[in-house]
């Protein structure tokens, strides 16, 4: 069964939603073998509910140890320094510090529960509590990935998940400072008796995550060469 892409008045989105009407219908999703190096991914996939999978490893170690000064340089950033693992998963923390990013996570996020054998799934089909908007991509074309929004103390973040072909996901966060968190006016549905400003929502996801997409390349190369949703076992 096909999932209807949430709106976004930018074109980076037309794509998704031509296919969501072309592809109407419950069918194989399509998409190559699994390989070493893993294969590209068909634009066409994200109009299917249902993925191809592998299982694989997951590659990230939880810290920043597969982030080098190179790769840190290669997306702009300051440094990195490893989060604490107390009350969430462990992982990394790319500085960035401009007017409109201050950091980017990297996190694991494993199956909320035994009942749930993957995490991503869940993010894909908009199966997660508080999905406010839900955008379906593909990240250097060899990765499942998804956009939503959340507000993780209070302010608007860009929520970046993607299937690294494991059970669990990688999540990349930007964090924004807090100044231009506030410009965008009051986003949160739970505080706004759950009404969703689409307008602001639409208008904030199409100007803060392109730069998260943009950075997750080259952070994925580095903490999976040669990987994607697709990559042999």
């Amino acid at each position: 069964m096909l999932l209807p892409v949430s709106r976004d008045r930018r074109t980076r989105v037309g794509a998704a939603v031509a296919l969501t009407v072309l592809l109407a219908g419950c069918s194989t999703p399509p998409g190559p073998d699994p390989a070493t190096p893993a294969p590209r991914l068909p634009p066409d996939a994200i109009a299917y509910d249902d993925l191809l999978s592998t299982d694989r490893e997951f590659p990230f170690a939880a810290d920043c140890s597969q982030i080098t000064p190179e790769v840190v340089a290669a997306v702009e950033g300051r440094g990195a320094v490893d989060l604490p693992g107390v009350g969430s998963p462990p992982g990394c923390s790319i500085q960035v510090g401009s007017d409109t990013l201050d950091e980017l996570w990297i996190l694991p996020e494993p199956p909320p529960n035994p009942s749930e054998p993957r995490y991503f799934p869940l993010a894909w089909n908009a199966r997660l509590e508080g999905t406010t908007y839900h955008r379906r991509l593909l990240i250097d074309e060899r990765y499942y990935a998804v956009e939503t929004i959340d507000f993780l103390g209070g302010l608007p973040g860009c929520y970046l998940r993607v299937d690294t072909g494991s059970p669990v996901a990688l999540l990349f966060r930007g964090v924004l400072p807090e100044a231009h968190g506030l410009s965008y006016g009051e986003l949160n549905p739970a505080v706004t008796a759950y009404v969703t400003d689409r307008e602001g929502t639409d208008r904030f996801m199409a100007e803060n995550c392109p730069v998260v997409e943009r950075m997750a390349v080259p952070l994925l190369a580095a903490i999976d060469p040669g990987g994607g949703s697709l990559g042999a076992p």
